[in-house]
């Protein structure tokens, strides 16, 4: 039972920092977006994120953290008792323990783009986990044809991108490595391999910035839209520009 324990606490710990880290970073994103001078920002707002999530929004990221906690247990609960069906030759446990992982990925998957999203309203608008949820499912719903088109090309360009640092780093580690002790080892295929893949985890690392700024920027940007109109909006033109390029509804008008 302790270990069951220790489990639920390391799900629950690594989830909850991971929850921080990303409202920190979408609050940097959101007061950057709804400042009027955007050369008054700084690398100081940084600081000033981590210490306002550190004070008033721990709460949101256990809570969070909580949810994603509890299905990866249930996750792990599932994956003891399938390693247990398939030692006893179970056919029927083990197809239906596979069904029951299945929802239970889907619905992993659910909960956290549920959260993330849950996570940038509360930086935008200082709310609780319940109503940042709420609140974040239906301004998704109402714009979900532009959020998906965005969504779609932003995660195609984050992908091109790690694929490229990856593939980079990959070819210079080869001439690197043929150059200097290319003699000395019998191949160079796998050290060429780790590298590759030690290269795509950090980038994957440093790209995920990215696309949590992406989905910051662009919930910022529809706020924006249904809060205030034409010239007192904080878009900037270009930006607006931008996101109504990949708007669907507007090819209708």
């Amino acid at each position: 039972q302790s270990g069951w324990y220790l489990i639920f606490i390391f799900f629950w710990t690594s989830q909850f920092i991971i929850a921080v880290g990303e409202i920190v970073y979408a609050l940097c994103f959101a007061k950057w977006y709804f400042t009027r001078d955007k050369s008054t920002v700084g690398s100081g707002q940084v600081w000033e994120s981590v210490c306002d999530v550190c004070w008033y929004h721990m709460g949101t990221a256990a809570f969070g953290a909580l949810i994603l906690a509890i299905i990866k247990l249930i996750r792990t609960i599932i994956a003891y008792f399938q390693k247990k069906a398939k030692e006893a030759d179970s056919k029927i446990a083990t197809a239906v323990l596979c069904c029951c992982q299945c929802c239970f990925y889907c619905l992993e998957k659910c909960v956290k783009f549920l959260n993330k999203n849950a996570y940038i309203h509360t930086a935008i608008f200082a709310t609780n986990f319940c109503t940042s949820a709420r609140e974040a499912f239906f301004l998704i719903l109402r714009n979900a044809a532009r959020i998906g088109a965005i969504g779609y090309v932003s995660g195609a360009v984050i992908f091109v991108g790690k694929a490229f640092i990856a593939s980079l780093t990959g070819g210079l580690a080869y001439f690197a490595i043929d150059t200097q002790i290319g003699m000395e080892l019998n191949s160079i295929v796998g050290p060429i391999v780790l590298i590759i893949l030690l290269a795509y985890s950090v980038s994957a690392m440093f790209m995920s910035v990215f696309d949590l700024g992406i989905a910051t920027i662009l919930q910022c940007f529809i706020a924006d839209e249904e809060m205030f109109d034409g010239d007192q909006m904080y878009a900037e033109g270009s930006l607006r520009a931008y996101i109504d390029k990949y708007d669907p509804s507007s090819e209708d008008k």
